[in-house]
C-alpha cells in the first residue's frame, strides 16, 4: 500500500506518518481510493476493525457521510494541488482495549486536528494481531485531509505541510494524556 511519502525523521514516540501526495509514481491518488485501500485490506479479503469520519465542528451536518465528503473533496479539488492528504499512525502496545486505543486517538483528532485547525480525518484501526500478524501493533491512522474545511468548502492549505507534519503531530501526541490506552 505505498501511495505515500513517508517522514523518516525519528521522534519520541512511537509514530509514523508522511505526506499523500495528489499524485504518486505518475499515478492521480484519488481520496477514496487512498481511504478503501485503508479500510479494505489484503485485496478486499478483510477490513479494518474500525473506522471513522470526523468534521470540524462548524462543517454542514450534510457532510458527515465519508463518501460525500470524500466527493466533496475531490470536486473542490485544485488543479496544480500537489499535497492531497496527510498520514499520521499512532502504535499501541499489545495488551490494550480497541475501544479504549480507539478513543484515544479519537480524542486527540478532534481536539487537535478539527477543533484546533478545522481538518477533516479518516480514522482507521487495525489490529494485526487479529489477522494472524503476531508481531504487529495495534495501530490507528489519521488521514487528515490537507486542506481546511470550512462550512462546506475546502478552503486553504493547513499549515501542517510547511513544516514536518510528522514531528508537530509527534509532539503534540506525546503530550496527549490518554495516548497510553
Amino acid at each position: 500500500m505505498v501511495d505515500y511519502k513517508a517522514d523518516r525523521t525519528k521522534v519520541s514516540v512511537d509514530v509514523a506518518g508522511g505526506v499523500i501526495p495528489a499524485e504518486f509514481n505518475d499515478k492521480l491518488n484519488r481520496t477514496d481510493e487512498v481511504v478503501g485501500r485503508r479500510i479494505m485490506l489484503h485485496e478486499g479479503n478483510s477490513t479494518c476493525q474500525r473506522h471513522e469520519l470526523l468534521i470540524p465542528p462548524h462543517a454542514t451536518d450534510m457532510l458527515r457521510d465519508l463518501s460525500t465528503l470524500l466527493r466533496r473533496y475531490e470536486n473542490q479539488r485544485l488543479p496544480a494541488m500537489r499535497d492531497l492528504m496527510i498520514l499520521f499512525t499512532v502504535r499501541f502496545k499489545l495488551g490494550g482495549t480497541f475501544h479504549a486505543q480507539f478513543e484515544a486517538a479519537r480524542s486527540f483528532a478532534w481536539a487537535k486536528l478539527c477543533v484546533e485547525r478545522r481538518l477533516p480525518v479518516v480514522l482507521v484501526q487495525h489490529q494485526p494481531g487479529l489477522s494472524g500478524y503476531a508481531e504487529g501493533k495495534p495501530h490507528i491512522h489519521m488521514m487528515i485531509f490537507a486542506r481546511e474545511l470550512h462550512d462546506s468548502n475546502f478552503l486553504g492549505f493547513t499549515p501542517l505541510l510547511k513544516g514536518s507534519a510528522k514531528v508537530t503531530l509527534a509532539a503534540e501526541w506525546a503530550s496527549w494524556p490518554d495516548r497510553n490506552a
